[in-house]
C-alpha cells in the first residue's frame, strides 16, 4: 500500500523522504504550489515579527529585508521547523510554542509587552489564522498589527504522468499539511485516478485540516499529535498497521 503526501514542495520531499526512510511506499505528488510575492515592506519598522509558517520566512526574504532588521527585532515562530527555518536566516527567533499553533503562538506572545508596539505578520494569500485570529487578537492587547502577503498558494495540476502513477498505487493514506489540500483532492469532478484515493484513511496536520477532512468524509480521519515528521512517522506507523490488519482479516 501506498502514502500520498499531497504538501507543497519543497517541504514535500523532507516529508516524504523521512517516509521512505521508514520503509514505506511514498508518492510525493503535491496538490499545491507555492509562489512568492513581492508587494514591499510596510512602511512602519517593526518591534516584532511572527512567522507563521517557513513560506512565510522564505516568503518576507524575497521582498527584502532592511539593513539592521535581523539584530534588533523580536521574533516569534509558530514551530520548530519554521523557527529552523528563521534561524537558518539570521533570525533570533525567541519564542516558539509547544502547541505549534496559532493558540500556541498566543499563549508564548503573552510573555511579551505588546502595548503600543508594532508587529509585522507576513503570510499567505489564503484565509487562515494568520489573517484573522492572530491579528484580532493582538491588536486586542493593544498591538499595532501589520499583515501583508509575501507568497501565494495555488492549486497545482496534476500531470497526465502524476496521474498514470497514482492510479497504478494500491491507496494506504494520503497526508495532508492543510484544508486547501485537502479541496484540492476532494474537488467536485476529480480525475478518475483519484477517485480510488478518495477511500482512502485520511491523515491530516493541525486543527483546520482535521475539520477540513472531517466535512468530506465521516470517518477514518486521523489527527497527528503535532506538525512534526516524527510524529507523523508515529501515526501513518499505526494507521497502515490497521490496514493491513483489516485486510488480512
Amino acid at each position: 500500500m501506498t502514502i500520498w503526501v499531497t504538501r507543497p514542495e519543497p517541504a514535500n520531499a523532507v516529508t516524504s523522504a523521512a517516509l521512505k526512510k521508514a520503509g514505506f511506499e511514498v508518492v510525493g505528488l503535491p496538490v499545491l504550489e507555492v509562489r512568492y510575492t513581492c508587494p514591499g515592506l510596510p512602511e512602519q519598522r517593526p518591534d516584532w515579527i511572527v512567522f507563521v509558517s517557513a513560506n512565510a520566512v522564505r516568503g518576507l526574504e524575497t521582498v527584502g529585508v532592511p539593513s539592521g532588521l535581523r539584530s534588533t527585532v523580536h521574533v516569534a515562530s509558530v514551530g520548530s521547523r519554521t523557527a529552523l527555518e528563521a534561524a537558518n536566516r539570521g533570525w533570533n527567533v525567541e519564542l516558539v510554542p509547544k502547541s505549534e499553533n496559532a493558540d500556541g503562538l498566543l499563549e508564548v506572545l503573552h510573555r511579551a509587552d505588546l502595548v503600543g508596539r508594532t508587529v509585522w505578520i507576513p503570510s499567505g494569500n489564503r484565509d487562515g489564522s494568520a489573517r484573522q485570529l492572530l491579528p484580532e487578537a493582538l491588536r486586542a492587547r493593544g498591538a499595532n498589527v501589520v499583515t501583508f502577503g509575501v507568497y501565494e498558494t495555488l492549486d497545482r495540476e496534476l500531470a497526465p504522468s502524476e496521474l498514470a502513477q497514482l492510479e497504478g498505487a494500491d491507496p494506504g493514506c494520503m497526508v495532508f499539511h492543510s484544508p486547501s489540500a485537502v479541496s484540492a483532492v476532494f474537488s467536485p469532478a476529480p480525475p478518475l485516478a483519484l477517485r480510488g484515493w478518495q477511500r482512502a484513511d485520511l491523515v491530516a496536520i493541525g486543527p483546520a485540516t482535521v475539520a477540513r477532512c472531517r466535512e468530506v468524509r465521516a470517518d477514518r480521519v486521523w489527527e497527528c499529535a503535532e506538525p512534526s515528521d516524527a510524529a507523523l512517522l508515529a501515526l501513518i506507523t499505526r494507521v497502515m498497521h490497521r490496514i493491513t490488519q483489516e485486510k488480512s482479516a
